[in-house]
């Protein structure tokens, strides 16, 4: 099974629907840019979000929104008008994280929480700082 996360924006509001068995779930389509030649491509991704979790979220998800999407794709094939054979790329996700630019332009992300169904923001990991004693600090040393 292949996994795979997808950083990109929304290009719509997100859609609460109902399948044909009652379960909900929530319908979005992600833009994702590559420059390719100096050419700006913009590639369209479908994403089909379930759970209780996403339900809760789908209020959040606004047009425009930055979002990094996790989950599983899928792919199928239709018939272009000019018949050729197109290939359609959705992604079925598991989880779904916001992503806003904070006022000191570090990039955090924003974790939805199932239980509550708020958003919760995650601070950037903090490193570790190692501090090397010299000779020096053996004569403050108290034994």
């Amino acid at each position: 099974m292949m996994y795979l996360e997808l950083i990109g924006r929304l290009g719509a509001d997100s859609e609460l629907k109902t399948s044909k068995n009652g379960n909900q779930f929530v319908s979005m389509r992600v833009a994702s840019n590559d420059f390719i030649g100096g050419e700006n491509i913009t590639t369209w991704v479908s994403v089909l979000w379930a759970g209780e979790r996403a339900i809760k979220m789908a209020e959040h998800m606004k047009k425009g929104s930055q979002v990094i999407i996790h989950g599983t794709p899928k792919y199928s094939t239709y018939q272009k008008n000019n018949g050729e054979v197109g290939i359609d790329v959705s992604v079925l996700a598991d989880r779904v994280d916001f992503v806003s630019s904070g006022n000191s332009g570090n990039t955090q992300t924003t974790e939805a929480v199932a239980e509550t169904g708020t958003l919760k923001k995650q601070e950037p990991k903090k490193q570790a700082m190692t501090v090397e004693k010299t000779n020096d600090d053996a004569d403050d040393l108290p034994f």
